[in-house]
């Protein structure tokens, strides 16, 4: 893998004026030791100053404690981003190609946090996991934390009786239960208090609570108010409320990129390096595309409408093809996702697509104008 632009680096002779060459901007860079140490990979790094950040690894200095890279580099490669989120991406593309043993270490990575909910089980149950397998089991996510996903799973399956325990379950007569039986808050497999068959349509409720954003569940309990308040019995429309309230209050507080990752379909816009241009990632089920650069420099000979240059864009990063294969756990790409969704210092703007994946090509162009105002 290359950067953009690369520069050979002598120290022995090192030309006038040689740092005032580098841009004095934000940059990804690679150092490259000489071809006799060819085995050793090179230093990476990412700065807000690509100028003052070389002069510091690579100036001469004498009797310094300071880090320097004088006599190991040779050969310097950068490349100048326009957003933090950009750096990350190249970064860890790089240190995927020079460090494929260590670059999980080096980056920090770990699998963020998911719902999941296993089908293959006799009597399926959602939990939090860390890890995403090809089970065919359906995850939900990523939540901001662990913490985050397990009350989220605590406070949703409130409103279901699917279980709860993590044994593995033969249904019989003689088992004491749990508290949520005792509760009525679980059907009860374990002492065969409900049959498979009606085990399973609670569960096909969950999955369409948790698919449908908890839209079903809304409109199912507004009609049972509503009914309830036809008949006068106030009290159950009362009580209906409340719990309405509740599931609204509950859906208000889960993130709004946490969802089935096979629908998790969504435009990640961040500023270019380029003036005037915006940089494109596609979400496509959790998987990380891209980028593409649109400009909107309109000093151009021959312009296309934007609309249709965020159609021609947005396609070639869309689809099953096999350019598209991944070649690397899932998990990486929702990791570096939810790390950049859920940071207090959020740059660029995400939009969720909806089922059909339409894009709102009206909305994205007032977006990228936004983004270029900052």
């Amino acid at each position: 893998m290359e950067l953009r632009f690369s520069a050979p680096f002598d120290p022995n002779s090192e030309p006038e004026g040689f740092f005032e060459s580098f841009p004095s901007r934000p940059a990804v860079f690679a150092l490259f030791p000489s071809e006799s140490a060819a085995t050793s990979p090179p230093y990476l790094g990412r700065t807000r100053d690509l100028r003052r950040r070389l002069n510091r690894l690579l100036a001469k200095r004498e009797h310094s404690r300071m880090f320097n890279l004088r006599e190991f580099a040779r050969r310097v490669e950068w490349q100048a981003v326009g957003s933090s989120f950009e750096g990350q991406w190249l970064i860890y593309l790089l240190n995927k190609h020079y460090y494929p043993r260590h670059y999980r270490t080096r980056l920090r990575l770990k699998p963020p946090p998911l719902l999941k909910l296993n089908l293959r089980n006799r009597f399926p149950r959602c939990y939090p996991t860390r890890r995403l397998l090809r089970d065919g089991s359906h995850y939900y996510g990523p939540f901001p934390s662990q913490v985050a996903a397990e009350r989220f799973a605590a406070e949703f399956l409130d409103f279901f009786k699917i279980r709860r325990c993590v044994e593995e379950l033969d249904p019989n007569p003689s088992h004491p239960g749990c508290i949520y039986s005792q509760m009525k808050m679980c059907l009860a497999p374990c002492f065969a208090g409900c049959t498979d068959d009606e085990y399973q349509g609670e569960v096909g409720r969950v999955l369409e609570f948790l698919d449908g954003q908890g839209r079903a569940l809304v409109h199912s309990l507004a009609e049972e108010r509503a009914r309830a308040s036809e008949a006068l019995e106030f009290e159950q429309a009362a009580k209906l409320h409340a719990k309405l309230e509740k599931v609204n209050g509950l859906l208000h507080q889960k993130p709004d990129l946490a969802r089935n990752l096979r629908d998790l379909h969504a435009l990640m816009m961040q500023k270019g390096a380029e003036e005037k241009s915006v940089l494109f990632f596609r979400v496509w089920r959790g998987e990380l595309r891209g980028p593409v650069t649109l400009s909107l420099d309109e000093n151009v000979p021959s312009p296309l409408p934007l609309d249709r240059q965020l159609h021609n864009l947005l396609d070639s990063l869309a689809g099953d093809s096999p350019q598209f294969v991944p070649g690397f756990p899932l998990w990486e790409h929702l990791s570096l996702l939810a790390r950049w969704y859920y940071s207090s210092f959020r740059e660029g703007e995400l939009v969720v697509l909806n089922a059909e994946q339409t894009i709102p090509h009206t909305r994205l162009i007032r977006i990228c104008r936004k983004i270029l105002a900052v």
